[in-house]
């Protein structure tokens, strides 16, 4: 019977290869205590932790491509704003 963790994995993308040539790319527990880790091709559909907000998430491709993974809410978007704002002064100084 596997035995079940205490906390959710909270993971980060390294490399365990031992030589140059080829990759070896897992997602690895960043808890102290905590030796997890799951290769990038079977991660995807797991529960761990968002290392943006703390929050539970599911790993995705997305998301899995990441050097630390985190959740769409986290995800940092330009503002239409701004961009809107930037294109009218230019417009008005005839640029």
């Amino acid at each position: 019977m596997a035995k079940t963790p205490n906390h959710l994995h909270k993971y980060k993308r390294v490399d365990l290869s031992e030589s140059k040539d080829k990759e070896y790319l897992v997602l690895k527990c960043q808890h102290p205590t905590c030796s997890h880790y799951v290769p990038l091709h079977l991660a995807e559909g797991k529960l761990c932790e968002c290392n943006r907000c703390g929050n539970p998430m599911i790993l995705d491709k997305a998301a899995i491509t990441l050097a630390k993974p985190h959740c769409k809410s986290c995800i940092k978007r330009k503002k239409t704003a701004d961009v809107d704002t930037i294109a009218e002064f230019l417009q008005k100084t005839g640029v």
